[in-house]
């Protein structure tokens, strides 16, 4: 809904001469959140064919562990991303954006509800690292990738795929090594964890619905919103001194 008046707006509103919707720097700002969105949807619907295996009996026993895993994963990224881009949608008006009777501040407040009603983030990835056990540990996640972007052939699409393999790789990692460091730093990184897994699994069925659509013949818009999110901050995990954070918030 955001992203619709926003694009609408951008068509009427008049800056510097020439609509929004002309301006570089205005057009690069929507499409970075209109990427964010096309990999939400990816996600949620994904996860939303696995729910409907699952009820249906018809779930085998990996994709009841990749259910397990990816709805924590699903809530706690799609939550993120909606605050996100709502943010922007609403400073896309300006100063209506802020002003009570458009009707533009409820839908950022209905997108902030989401992290907190789903989550909370650091609940949903606390609830992430308990599940990866028994449902089959991130190597599940590895293997469905790879099945995800199997018949992935254009060149830029390869990258992407090399990509989510190496970032999937270094979370495999992180995880390994946290783990043997002892609950506290597997803990204290596990919202960085999870978010990274969130998005490499969305590039890669990004990866996968751009390839269809090339293969379709329906347009370049899935290839874009691919390259466009392959081209943001995918892995989050990075060594963080536990002893800084204490000592922030010591006072």
């Amino acid at each position: 809904r955001g992203l619709a008046l926003a694009r609408d707006y951008a068509q009427r509103r008049i800056a510097f001469g020439a609509p929004l919707a002309r301006q570089p720097l205005h057009v690069d700002t929507l499409a970075g959140i209109e990427a964010e969105f096309q990999g939400a949807l990816q996600l949620a619907f994904f996860v939303v064919e696995l729910l409907g295996r699952s009820e249906a009996g018809r779930a085998s026993g990996e994709q009841a562990g990749l259910l397990r895993l990816l709805v924590p994963i699903a809530k706690l990224i799609t939550g993120k991303q909606a605050v996100a881009v709502l943010s922007e949608v609403i400073e896309a008006f300006g100063g209506a954006g802020y002003v009570e009777d458009t009707g533009l501040p409820l839908l950022l407040r209905d997108a902030q509800v989401l992290p907190i009603w789903e989550g909370t983030t650091n609940v949903l990835s606390l609830d992430l690292l308990g599940a990866l056990p028994a449902a089959g540990g991130i190597e599940i996640l590895q293997r469905e990738a790879r099945l995800l972007l199997q018949g992935v052939r254009e060149a830029s699409l390869l990258r992407i795929s090399a990509l989510v393999e190496r970032t999937l790789e270094a979370a495999a990692a992180w995880f390994e090594q946290a783990r043997h460091a002892g609950d506290a730093e597997l803990e204290a990184g596990a919202r960085r964890f999870a978010l990274t897994l969130g998005r490499t699994f969305e590039l890669a069925l990004l990866a996968r619905h751009a390839q269809w659509s090339s293969d379709n013949q329906r347009g370049s818009c899935a290839l874009a919103a691919a390259r466009r999110f392959s081209a943001t901050p995918i892995n989050l995990i990075t060594v963080i001194d536990r002893n800084d954070s204490t000592a922030l918030l010591a006072d």
